[in-house]
């Protein structure tokens, strides 16, 4: 009876399972990566200072750089209990803010907030917020999507 000599296949299998090692990673890694970026575009984005306890205002503009119609839908930050959109109007000569539950951007269009008119609105502050600072916050749309801004805090 003949001893057993490895062949050249053995070698094919040892190199296979060598790569297997070294691409398996790779894989795993691709398909755990993060989504592609929203085609949400934040710009324009101040906050104004304000004290701890009380509530806050951020403005920015939002461009929807897709081809559909969006809505933001909610926004949240670590430094307010609460964050809404709320829009300012005028009636009877008086102006007070409404909340709004979600905010349609049209496609390829933008949605400006601004003092005035639309606005994030940071109820309860857990910490005051002063000039230079920055306020992280999460923007959440429609289709499912999201954008985490730092908003600076500036003198108005």
């Amino acid at each position: 009876m003949m001893p057993f000599k490895p062949r050249h296949h053995s070698r094919r299998l040892a190199h296979a399972c060598f790569l297997a090692a070294l691409v398996a990673p790779v894989m795993s890694a691709c398909a755990t990566a993060e989504p592609p970026p929203s085609g949400r575009i934040v710009t324009s984005a101040w906050a104004r200072p304000a004290d701890s306890g009380a509530t806050g205002g951020a403005y920015l503009t939002i461009l929807n750089a897709d081809s559909v119609a969006v809505e933001l839908v909610s926004a949240s930050s670590p430094v307010a209990v609460a964050t809404e959109v709320h829009e300012t109007m005028e009636h009877d000569g008086m102006s007070h803010m409404m909340p709004r539950t979600t905010v349609p951007i049209a496609p390829r269009d933008s949605m400006v907030m601004k003092p005035g008119g639309l606005h994030l609105m940071l109820m309860q502050l857990t910490r005051a917020l002063v000039v230079n600072d920055t306020i992280p916050m999460t923007l959440r749309f429609s289709r499912g999507d999201s954008v985490m801004v730092r908003i600076p805090v500036v003198s108005p």
